[in-house]
């Protein structure tokens, strides 16, 4: 049987006015790549925002990597890499200071993998993240979660402020990770044409419910095609929205 590393059960999240998750079930084995897409406000970021025990939950049951996400130990989360959506790293600190402080909680720190990534990728490891360009500290944050060789991945809208040329090189890391080190990785994208790069499965999200959870080999069309199924788009449609 496999070992599960996501485990979600009947997981509900309300806010006042807002019901941002209903009833959503879903588990991730380890070492599988999955692609979770859906519009803005379908739930995708409270759902990985509940993974990483950030913020609580009403109804369900969410375990991460065995543990449940709003009680996560010092080790267990050493072994989650995770990228927000938002830049989330030290505005006054450079990418080699926060080096220095991540080396200490992650136990599997490489900072070989640090380098290559600063070489391959162009990195400027000595400005402040208030000085660079987005792409820079978007390039800066996935550099950092990729080093701590994480056992699992957390990725939320991660090539935000990235090229074309620079969103394949992530994947191209991304798919070596899962390959070669059975890294789990669970990750949303508007770039629908990414999810396919990487995943092996995609979850489709809309309005706080999981309508599809399929391996993409059994899809009977593209990602993008079955997204705009399920969301009733044309195609003009769903590149006017950035999906």
């Amino acid at each position: 049987m496999p070992i599960m590393h996501i485990e979600v059960h009947g997981l509900t999240k309300k806010y006042i006015t807002l019901t941002a998750l209903r009833d959503v079930n879903l588990k991730v084995a380890r070492g599988e790549s999955v692609g979770l897409i859906g519009s803005n406000g379908a739930g995708k970021t409270t759902l990985l925002h509940i993974l990483m025990g950030f913020i609580p939950f009403g109804q369900g049951v969410v375990k991460i990597l065995g543990k449940p996400s709003t009680h996560l130990d010092a080790i267990t989360k050493g072994r989650i890499g995770f990228v927000a959506e938002q830049p989330s790293l030290l505005p006054w600190a450079t990418l080699l200071d926060i080096a220095d402080l991540y080396k200490h909680l992650y136990s599997q720190w490489n900072r070989d993998a640090l380098s290559r990534f600063i070489e391959e990728w162009e990195i400027i490891p000595d400005k402040r993240m208030r000085s660079v360009s987005k792409g820079q500290r978007r390039l800066a944050e996935l550099a950092l979660c990729f080093s701590c060789q994480p056992t699992i991945l957390l990725l939320d809208e991660p090539f935000i402020g990235l090229d074309v040329v620079m969103r394949l090189k992530v994947l191209r890391v991304m798919k070596e990770m899962n390959a070669q080190y059975g890294t789990t990785i669970f990750y949303s994208s508007h770039i629908l044409s990414d999810i396919e790069k990487v995943a092996d499965r995609v979850i489709i999200i809309r309005e706080g419910q999981i309508c599809l959870d399929e391996q993409i080999g059994k899809l009977k069309h593209s990602v993008e095609k079955t997204f705009i199924d399920y969301y009733g788009l044309s195609r003009e449609e769903a590149l006017l929205s950035g999906e």
